[in-house]
């Protein structure tokens, strides 16, 4: 496991501060489920966003090919839609509020869900480039 990136630790110790001792999520210190990641403000939540997205899109020397195609398929899709920490953390929440499926996910299974489906063309892309079938 990588350490965390400068951003990441920035992003991480923003959300900490905010959400203070006062929330459900951090009483538990995780935030697991949809009652958890409403509980936070919503700026703790864009940082909580801003580092799932960090580390979910970091490519590693030890990915494969595939795994690869899509982290970068997902950073092209950021760029070109101008996708910010508050519209990532917008969507996650958005899919605990409206789509009850996800209500006890954690929110790094909702944002990968939600980024499979707004990045869909880019991620297919991306592994066309590299001679991959359409994931």
């Amino acid at each position: 496991m990588r350490p965390l990136s400068i951003l990441q630790l920035a992003a991480l110790a923003l959300a900490l501060s905010i959400a203070g001792p006062h929330t459900a999520a951090s009483a538990a210190g995780y935030v697991n489920n949809g009652e958890t990641w409403l509980a936070m403000p919503p700026v703790a939540r864009q940082g909580y966003a801003q580092g799932i997205n960090d580390a979910a899109n970091q490519i590693y020397p030890t990915d494969d090919v595939g795994a690869a195609a899509v982290k970068l398929g997902r950073t092209r899709c950021l760029i070109d839609q101008k996708t910010t920490s508050a519209i990532l953390a917008d969507r996650i929440t958005m899919a605990y509020t409206n789509e009850p499926a996800f209500k006890n996910l954690p929110p790094t299974i909702v944002y990968f869900a939600k980024m499979s489906q707004f990045c869909r063309e880019h991620i297919a892309r991306e592994r066309e480039r590299m001679g991959l079938p359409p994931g």
